[in-house]
Order: C-alpha cells, then sequence, then structure tokens
C-alpha cells in the first residue's frame, strides 16, 4: 500500500465531509406520499423492520460505505461502528484494498467490528477485485454481506485511475459462486439502471443499490483533486436515485433493489420504499454531522430519520414496510416525464391501492 494511496484514501474523506454534493434536483419533491386523515395508527406503533440480502434487520436504514485505509479513518469508523450498534442498523466499510495490501491498516476496518459485534457488517471493494481479495475482504470483518462497487465515472476522472476491466461480469460471477456471503454491488453515486441489474442478477448478483445521483459526487470530489477543471461539465453526470429505483423495479430482473443517493431523510426514504427498494443507505449525512457535530449530532440525525419514517407511515395509514408496495402515489414534475422517456408508465405507482 503506497503513501499516495494513503493520501487519496484521506482526501476523500476530507472532501466528502466539506460536502461535495450533487448540485441538481433529486427528483424526491416530485413524489407525494398519500395522506390518510382517518388514520388509526400511532407512530410508535409502526414496524420499521425490513431484509437485505436475507438478513432481518430492525430498519431499512444502513451506514453506507464511507471510509477505510487512512489513520484519522479508524477514529470515524469506530465512531459509525457505535451508531450503528446503538440504532441496530447494518453498515458498510469502505473499500478494503488498502486494508488488503498492508496489514497494519486493518485495524482501521477491524475496528467497526471491535464496537459492533454483533451487528451486520458488508465488506467492500471494487468489482475488479480477486476472489482472493474478497474472501480476505469478508474474513477482515466478519461480514455477512459482499459489497462491490461499481465507479467508472469516477476513475475516469481520477488522474491516477483505472481502466475499465473488459471481464467485469466474469469476475463478479466468480465472486458470487464462491464467496461465503450474498453478494451485493453498487454504484457510487451515478445509478444503476434496469439493463445493469439484468446483467448482474444474472451473474448472481443477491442485490443492488442503485445509488443515483443526488448525494455524495465523486466526480466532483476527484475534481477538486485535480488542478484542471476540464471534468467541469461531468459534475452533473449520472441518474437520480427515484428514476434507477423505477426503472429497476419496473423494467428490471427479480433482485432486491437498495437505494442510496441524495436519500437524506426519513420521507425520501420512504418514497424511495414506495417505488421498490428494500432497503435505503446513507452516507454523506451522517459524515457531515459526525464531522462537524460530533457523535451527538451523529445520534440526533440517525433518531430523527428514523422518526420521520415512523411518522410518515403513521401519515399514510401503515402499520410496517410490507404495506407500501400498495400505496398510490402522486407523481408529478421532471420525475413523470422522465419515467415515461424510461419506458415506465406512472400509472403503475397512481392506481396502485385502489
Amino acid at each position: 500500500m503506497n503513501k499516495f494511496r494513503i493520501n487519496r484514501k484521506r482526501e476523500h474523506l476530507i472532501l466528502a465531509c466539506q460536502g461535495s454534493r450533487c448540485s441538481f434536483t433529486t427528483l424526491y419533491d416530485d413524489i407525494l406520499l398519500p395522506h390518510d386523515s382517518l388514520t388509526t395508527i400511532n407512530p410508535d406503533e409502526t414496524d420499521l423492520s425490513a431484509a437485505i440480502c436475507g438478513i432481518e434487520v430492525k430498519s431499512p436504514l444502513y451506514i453506507n460505505a464511507i471510509t477505510g485505509g487512512a489513520l484519522v479513518s479508524e477514529s470515524v469508523n469506530r465512531q459509525l461502528a457505535m451508531l450503528a450498534k446503538e440504532f441496530s442498523l447494518p453498515m458498510a466499510v469502505g473499500s478494503q484494498f488498502a486494508g488488503i495490501s498492508n496489514p497494519q491498516l486493518k485495524f482501521t476496518y477491524q475496528v467497526v467490528r471491535k464496537y459492533n459485534p454483533q451487528g451486520v457488517i458488508m465488506a467492500n471493494l471494487p468489482a475488479t477485485a480477486t476472489l482472493k481479495q474478497a474472501r480476505a475482504a469478508v474474513e477482515m470483518v466478519e461480514a455477512q454481506i459482499l459489497q462491490l462497487y461499481l465507479n467508472p465515472a469516477q476513475e475516469f476522472i481520477m488522474p491516477e485511475g483505472d481502466r475499465v476491466a473488459k471481464r467485469l461480469l466474469a469476475n463478479v460471477a466468480e465472486i458470487c459462486r464462491t464467496v461465503s456471503v450474498p453478494v451485493l454491488v453498487k454504484e457510487v453515486g451515478f445509478g444503476i439502471g434496469a439493463s445493469q441489474a439484468a446483467s448482474l442478477a444474472q451473474a448472481g448478483v443477491r442485490a443492488v443499490d442503485v445509488s443515483g445521483t443526488g448525494g455524495t459526487n465523486f466526480a466532483r470530489i476527484e475534481g477538486r483533486r485535480n488542478s484542471s477543471r476540464w471534468w467541469t461539465p461531468l459534475a452533473s453526470w449520472g441518474l437520480p436515485t427515484p428514476l434507477c429505483v423505477a426503472d429497476v423495479a419496473v423494467n428490471g430482473p427479480n433482485i432486491e433493489i437498495l437505494a442510496s443517493g441524495g436519500v437524506d431523510d426519513g420521507i425520501s426514504a420512504l418514497k424511495c420504499l414506495c417505488l421498490g427498494a428494500a432497503a435505503v443507505g446513507n452516507a454523506g449525512g451522517v459524515l457531515w454531522r459526525l464531522r462537524n457535530q460530533g457523535l451527538a449530532g451523529a445520534r440526533k440525525y440517525t433518531a430523527n430519520y428514523l422518526r420521520q419514517m415512523q411518522v410518515g407511515l403513521a401519515l399514510m395509514g401503515k402499520r410496517s414496510l410490507d404495506d407500501l408496495g400498495q400505496v398510490s402515489l402522486v407523481i408529478t414534475g421532471r420525475f413523470k416525464e422522465l419515467l415515461k422517456q424510461r419506458a415506465v408508465n406512472p400509472k403503475y405507482y397512481w392506481r396502485r391501492g385502489y
């Protein structure tokens, strides 16, 4: 593990904390949830339990991959693990290449298992990782799920980035066949559509985190590391998370859908779940509060997020997340038009529950 890669990990963390976010619409304002003024359900009577890759969890919220591999990462991961344990949230570590290449950095990842010994932990590597590396990543944090990420846009903008692996799907398929835990494939903020989801399902992937635009923007992060400004038009590259969720849910294969990318509050989370997601990931919102407001700020943010989901469920007259598949949504504006262009008839969501 060279010093340059360690510095890059530290720069990623610093820039993410400074708020390198997507600067255009996330489409959540175009989705209206139904209000039931005759609801008989109180927020405390709702059930947020869900399942990720067949593993039962107490809520659909998970802390998405953030960091690891730099000394500063240990403190961040330790506090995230404490937060995950307190709220019973699954948690993904950042890319474990650093810990595999340099055993002296393993502790920056293993701290999550130390402080959350019974929690659901996701190992994390690029989809180009070797089978040996995949096994090592799972073992390092005693993971129940392996998260493989796709990041071509980030790599192409990064001056020292890798180029496309020609046998990427074959590599993913080999990992799926061989590792002892379910495999989840995610983007890093640019979106996965129905076509890509179909290819991944055929490769044996258990779930896809569509990770669309709206959250942490790695095009912007890599661009800020690069003195050249050629990348500027690419800062808006990608597809918004709600559009990706709907595309995969309606046009895609029978695969579990996770949503991340700008899912910054409990109501946005409910909208993604109504569109077809099974769970929602958050990285930037938690990280910003942890670094700028401390663990207390991250706790408050997480508690509010879950409370918003409970209140939203109650106001729709729904007791559990299982009921959201029949919720009739009002879809307007740009999202309505984009759905049509992705061959998704908005009436699919309008007429449910009638």
